[in-house]
């Protein structure tokens, strides 16, 4: 593919920011849109490749009758020949859609092919919009970190998902762009109005980037309402917050702990347990009253821990050995994806941390604790979530949950997934590390605060069937392998009985065990997933024993579901669990579902909304246009899981911002409702009081939705 130079003529602007020059190529305001795609046009077909769909073209517009057997069922869009987008110079591309099914869908698109491993280019390059039947939406994908790039682009920085000034890819090499209905179960029919790029995205050539963090772990080269630029600016925002606190310390005819205080009471358990009330689930509180969890994970002061090794240049304050502050370095070994995978062990530094230090001086663990407890009450939430603080848990101000990881388990050496290989369920020792990372991580074990455990995250479930074929794929002394084929031999006798089953031709069940490329007909599809939910069922099964005789007086939360979920996978979880979790990152939660035959509670154990008005580099999962716009998306949000009837709770990730320069993973997002400075967002708090404050009467009906 030919590089492709921009015919756009630019303005010289100077501009002056923190005692940088930078020279701003600004662009005329009066640029229209472009055209990527004319779907008038005959010859377009023949850029277009259908994936488990079918198309047509009516009146310029593509419709896509798309099926739902494959992973992003859709369309793929190439860029043609004769008609070459030219996207350089564009800040985004906008697709205008329409749902012209019956049923609710989400219609995706991804600007560009993989280009990474774990394809995180590709999702920073992709969004899609919620379709009500007949409703119409437009997709923007943003090519860019922020509405303006350096000209030439600098080296890449590396430990960061997004920085200021950078593009998110190469755009030259973009020539294809998906569309697809986002985990779509049924048939369904969408159109494609009109894919076009938007010539906004302004220029700036700088003589110098580096350093971009200032002494307090901020962005250097931007300024915003509540920036810290002294230390008395740092001491004054003690008293800004204390006076806020002073006028909203509570929602209304809350119990102690945090449930409805009203004529309703169920009976008194001395421990959390959950109820149907009203055709709705809730939770129960210890002393009888409706909870409903709006809660807040990472309440913990080292989310904020940023790696250095091999990036100094990036910081324009780094504490000397002679500086109190230096207290605040540590290392790490925590290294999941990216940059620090290169290290067996880096050098971190925590500027939230050395914040509160400088704000609240030698006290500032037990003032951070308080602060958050505090805070939680004063917005209208009631839960301590997701991998939290001790201290702050143990002051016994606000329910909480636990946090189990299954430790130090064989994984199924076939698996792949994004935080790793699954685990191998049937390895002679899965029950005894079960039971040693329960009972090690028991933090809250028949304590009336704690709600119940969350046991392992976002574990890599796939496709219905995908860990089946991933111990097929293992090694021949892979214990899931043997298990399964010892299934599979009492089931057909004979090798040649599966092969014919299957369309297979192993010469023995040896000859099985030792192959790691299966090729498998349709034939297989009943023993491949019969097998994948034994595997569930273990899993669930072995963690659900382990954890009553530990807890017996705590809820079992479930995993925390991410990405797309199957049913084989979310029955074996209600057989063991009291409440399924999902991590959903959506703007609404209005249509999360379980299977037909399954009535249960869920609780949403991770969501957020995200912005870069504030000096941060990445808006996060889900993006918002600015704090305000966060707090509002965090209402409608809200108030989509207060009206469904199966979710007794939502909890926001996170606590506090991620650090600007990224941490062990590279996330830096704008996600807290804290600051690297100890700051609330002011916007973003007042709506979460908005919605928490009535957060009972809303789920009871008694507010008008």
């Amino acid at each position: 593919m030919k590089k492709r130079t921009s015919k756009l003529k630019f303005g010289i602007v100077l501009i002056l920011m923190s005692g940088i020059v930078f020279i701003a190529l600004k662009q005329p305001s009066t640029f229209s849109d472009h055209t990527l795609v004319d779907f008038s046009n005959e010859a377009i077909t023949q850029q277009i490749e259908a994936k488990d769909a079918t198309y047509k073209i009516e009146d310029g517009i593509l419709i896509i009758n798309n099926g739902f057997a494959k992973h992003e069922s859709g369309v793929v869009i190439y860029e043609g020949n004769e008609n070459s987008w030219n996207l350089e110079g564009m800040y985004t591309i906008e697709a205008e859609v329409a749902n012209l099914g019956d049923e609710f869908i989400q219609v995706e698109m991804f600007v560009g092919d993989n280009v990474d491993d774990k394809g995180l280019i590709r999702w920073y390059c992709s969004d899609y919009v919620d379709l009500e039947p007949g409703e119409s939406g437009v997709i923007t994908v943003p090519l860019a970190w922020s509405p303006w790039v350096f000209d030439p682009q600098p080296k890449q920085y590396p430990g960061m998902r997004g920085m200021f000034g950078m593009l998110k890819r190469d755009v030259t090499t973009i020539d294809e762009i998906t569309f697809n209905s986002r985990y779509s179960s049924k048939e369904n029919t969408f159109a494609i109005k009109k894919l076009s790029a938007k010539t906004e995205l302004a220029k700036r050539k700088a003589e110098e980037v580096v350093p971009f963090v200032d002494e307090f772990g901020q962005s250097k080269y931007t300024n915003w309402k509540g920036k810290i630029h002294s230390m008395d600016e740092l001491k004054e925002s003690i008293r800004i917050e204390e006076k806020d606190y002073n006028e909203h310390k509570e929602a209304p005819y809350r119990s102690k702990f945090g449930g409805h205080i009203s004529d309703i009471q169920f009976e008194v358990k001395g421990h959390f347990y959950t109820q149907k009330y009203q055709g709705k689930w809730w939770l129960v509180d210890p002393e009888g009253h409706l909870f409903w969890s709006s809660g807040l994970n990472c309440v913990n002061s080292n989310s904020m821990t940023t790696g250095v090794t091999g990036r100094e240049e990036l910081f324009s304050y780094l504490p000397e050995s002679d500086d109190p502050l230096q207290m605040f370095y540590g290392k790490s070994t925590w290294k999941p994806l990216g940059f620090y995978q290169q290290f067996d062990e880096y050098k971190t530094f925590n500027f939230y941390e050395s914040n509160l230090f400088r704000k609240y001086g030698d006290d500032w663990k037990e003032k951070f604790g308080e602060l958050a407890n505090k805070r939680i009450k004063s917005w209208g939430m009631n839960t301590i979530g997701f991998v939290s603080d001790k201290r702050t848990i143990e002051a016994h101000k606000n329910p909480y949950v636990g946090s189990v990881w299954i430790m130090d388990t064989k994984k199924i050496e076939g698996s792949n997934g994004y935080w790793g290989k699954f685990h191998d369920v049937f390895a002679s020792d899965f029950k005894s590390k079960v039971k040693a990372s329960v009972q090690s991580q028991s933090l809250g074990a028949n304590d009336p605060w704690c709600i119940g455990y969350f046991v392992d995250n976002e574990m890599s479930w796939g496709n219905i069937g995908s860990l089946s074929m991933a111990t097929l794929k293992s090694p021949e002394d892979q214990p899931a392998k043997k298990v399964f084929i010892s299934d599979l031999k009492s089931k057909y006798k004979k090798i040649e009985k599966l092969n014919k089953q299957w369309s297979t031709d192993y010469s023995s069940w040896k000859d099985m065990l030792k192959n790691t490329s299966p090729q498998l007909g349709e034939g297989s599809k009943e023993d491949i997933y019969a097998f994948y939910k034994k595997i569930a069922e273990t899993y669930f099964k072995t963690i659900h024993d382990e954890l009553v005789i530990v807890a017996p007086n705590q809820l079992y939360l479930g995993c925390r579901f991410a990405w797309g979920n199957n049913k084989i996978v979310m029955k074996s979880a209600a057989q063991y669990c009291d409440i399924l979790s999902f991590n959903k990152y959506e703007y609404s939660v209005k249509h999360v579902s379980l299977p037909e035959d399954v009535d249960m509670p869920i609780l949403i154990g991770e969501f957020h909304f995200g912005a870069i008005d504030r000096g941060s580099f990445h808006p996060g999962v889900k993006a918002a246009k600015s704090q305000n716009d966060r707090g509002e998306k965090y209402v409608k949000y809200i108030q989509s899981a207060l009206n469904h009837p199966n979710i007794i709770g939502a909890h926001w990730f996170q606590y506090t911002d991620q650090p600007l320069t990224g941490r062990g993973d590279g996330e830096n997002y704008n996600v807290g409702l804290i600051d690297v400075t100890d700051q609330p967002y002011q916007e973003v708090v007042d709506h979460f009081r908005e919605i928490n404050y009535q957060l009972y009467d809303y789920r009871l009906g008694k507010v008008n939705n």
